[in-house]
């Protein structure tokens, strides 16, 4: 993960398989609830405490609450972060659906459950396309990206950090990314941190 520091790498992906206890609380959270939004400002050494009493009881319920304290602190160690900004979301609609990049340093993001973030490499991406440069068009229309076979997606499981506009002095520009499509029967178990400040 430490590559994210080379000044022109603008992602990197860890790629891992979750354990079946993993996937099993998931699956709880994901098939018992409609809605999930947690959100807040914490101490890396407070998560573990913090989310244990967020979530609802079931089998492996620390099991999952410990994978995301691990990655909270890997995060937070990264940086040098005191606090970090954590967000666990079950999400039933897409939440970005066009590409774009962050105005901020760098974000970990990653599904527990469900489709994976979208994002473009350098060579196939056209920036003058992002915002008000699509002209309104959606982004199968706006010719940011050549074809359908230039979009790239994290798998369920994958641990990324997107570093984003605001990483300061960056001679790359932040990752151009998006939420994927989700359709009526969809869900997905999103974990993104960021810098709290």
């Amino acid at each position: 993960m430490t590559e994210i520091y080379d000044p022109y790498v603008n992602l990197v992906i860890w790629q891992r398989q979750l354990h079946d206890s993993l996937t099993d609380y998931v699956k709880h959270l994901t098939h018992s609830l409609n809605t999930l939004q947690l959100r807040t400002i914490i101490a890396p050494t407070e998560v573990n405490d913090w989310l244990a009493s967020m979530l609802p009881f079931a089998d492996n319920r620390q099991r999952f609450v410990g994978d995301v304290s691990q990655l909270t602190e890997m995060y937070a160690d990264l940086f040098e972060l005191k606090a970090i900004g954590l967000r666990l979301s079950l999400i039933n609609e897409t939440m970005c659906p066009r590409f774009h990049t962050d105005h901020l340093a760098c974000r970990l993001v990653s599904t527990y459950h469900g489709q994976g973030s979208e994002w473009l490499r350098e060579q196939d991406v056209d920036r003058s396309k992002l915002g008000a440069g699509a002209n309104g068009q959606p982004d199968h229309c706006s010719g940011i990206y050549r074809d359908t076979f230039a979009i790239q997606q994290l798998n369920q499981g994958d641990v990324a950090l997107l570093k984003g506009d605001g990483w300061v002095d960056s001679p790359v520009n932040g990752i151009v990314h998006r939420s994927p499509h989700i359709g009526n029967a969809e869900k997905r178990l999103l974990l993104t941190l960021d810098f709290a400040d």
